[in-house]
């Protein structure tokens, strides 16, 4: 079978594309041909079964439509003929790359890691972390503060309520690695919708050293360090756990914009001789300090999907403490694999760590418990399931749905319009801002200045 991956980003950055290079992997070494598109700031790759277009990650003026990516994509699925086209994150390709696709008449199928098809920020939460019902439109504006989680603007919500319509018509299979996505995604009219988990590495096990002594009183995080993963509450949990449990530590591994912070917000709590946050590590250090660590803990604030260093604690036997939101209670099974927390509450984060690191019976009985998940999330099994739906679709064929790619383009009009109309209102702000530093005596003009200062701000954020 001749398979096209698709997806915004080329280099392993996160989850999502870790899961898209192995799974290309495994498809060619099932003998499949396998063709990868997808895009990338600084890279720019034309090769037979691999194109790699050059495009920055974000250009309001390309959210509906971005001609020199499109053409790119049709040039080299013409070429690389493929029988079926298998999509996963495509947040910042443009909208109407979805109707191109559809032009190519033949089967499409998307794997969805977060999200992206149902919220402008992909957070799928309300401002005080309430878990939305998704989906875009009037409610993103109607004050529940979750554009505060990362901004967005209306550009962002019609593209993303553009997408998902498109998207409902166009994807015959829609599957996710957690059950709760997808039902979320079936929910919203989306057909076809499998949850599917992905696979523990067993290939890393060479790695893990099964001498190493596991210590009772170390908690750890492993992963990239943004808001969104809510290690912000972890750290502010630590005094409590340390009343109880002064001998305990904690280990915060990863890099990102949060590690600053976090590090003068460990600082600030007195925790400096309790709480390490290294920044990155190599990953054979990463699965040393598993399996050392008495658990880890996720405690994400945002709908998590099925999170990578979930099944890599599955193959360390390193029991996990989560949030309990969204797709993490299927990977972290109270009282088996882990214990769940409320997000968002550093006292009852606290309460579950400190029950854990008291009860060498109950991390017993959840390491046994990690390892034994390890066959539930087996490679062959999530292989042959792919396969069949693969198969499935080229034997169906290609969706029938019509769109109206008149729309599209009307839209695209809009939004090309809209980034003139913000470029003139900075270009605006920097001579008012002249006006203000240069008027200082000047009281009129400078109220003047203001108004025109609100009255820009107000326009934008419509």
């Amino acid at each position: 079978m001749r398979i096209l991956e698709v997806n915004t980003f080329a280099a392993p950055v996160g989850g999502a594309e870790i899961y898209m290079h192995t799974l290309v992997d495994e498809l060619r070494r099932r003998e499949h041909q396998v063709g990868l598109f997808a895009g990338s700031p600084d890279e720019d790759v034309d090769e037979p079964e691999r194109r790699i277009v050059k495009r920055p990650d974000w250009n309001g003026r390309t959210l509906v439509h971005d001609p020199e990516l499109v053409t790119a994509f049709e040039r080299f699925a013409a070429d690389f003929r493929p029988d079926v086209v298998h999509c996963h994150n495509l947040h910042s390709f443009p909208v109407s790359f979805l109707a191109a696709a559809h032009r190519l008449r033949v089967p499409l199928m998307l794997t969805a890691h977060d999200f992206g098809l149902l919220c402008p920020n992909s957070w799928n939460v309300w401002g005080d972390g309430t878990v939305c019902a998704g989906g875009a439109g009037k409610k993103c504006f109607d004050g529940h503060g979750c554009e505060k989680n990362y901004p967005y603007d209306g550009r962002v919500v019609l593209s993303v309520k553009l997408r998902a319509e498109l998207a409902k018509r166009v994807f015959g299979r829609v599957t996710a690695p957690s059950r709760f996505l997808a039902d979320q995604l079936a929910t919203h009219g989306f057909r076809g919708t499998e949850g599917l988990p992905l696979w523990v590495d067993r290939s890393k096990e060479d790695q893990l050293d099964r001498s190493i002594q596991r210590e009772s009183n170390l908690v750890m995080f492993v992963g990239r360090l943004v808001r969104e993963k809510g290690v912000e509450f972890l750290v502010r949990a630590w005094p409590l756990v340390a009343k109880q449990r002064p001998d305990a530590r904690l280990l915060i591994v990863g890099g990102g914009p949060e590690l600053e912070p976090l590090r003068a917000l460990a600082s600030e709590l007195g925790l400096d001789a309790a709480a390490v946050l290294p920044g990155r590590v190599p990953h054979a250090e990463v699965a040393a300090l598993m399996a050392r660590a008495t658990c880890q803990v996720l405690p994400s604030i945002w709908c998590e999907n099925s999170p990578l260093t979930t099944y890599e604690s599955y193959l360390a036997g390193l029991p996990m403490i989560a949030s309990r939101i969204a797709g993490l209670p299927e990977m972290v099974r109270e009282g088996e694999t882990g214990l769940l927390a409320t997000p968002r509450n550093a006292n009852d984060l606290a309460a579950r760590i400190v029950e854990l690191l008291g009860d060498t019976a109950l991390q017993q009985r959840l390491q046994e418990g990690c390892r034994a998940s390890v066959e539930r999330f087996s490679r062959d099994r999530h292989m042959t399931r792919i396969i069949e739906l693969f198969e499935a679709l080229v034997e169906e064929g290609p969706s029938t749905e019509t769109i109206d790619e008149d729309l599209l383009f009307a839209s695209n009009g809009l939004f090309e319009k809209f980034d003139d109309v913000e470029r003139w209102a900075l270009d605006m702000k920097g001579h008012i801002d002249y006006l203000e530093s240069n008027s200082t005596n000047v009281a009129p003009v400078k109220a003047f200045a203001r108004h025109l200062k609100f009255r820009i701000k107000s326009r934008r954020g419509r």
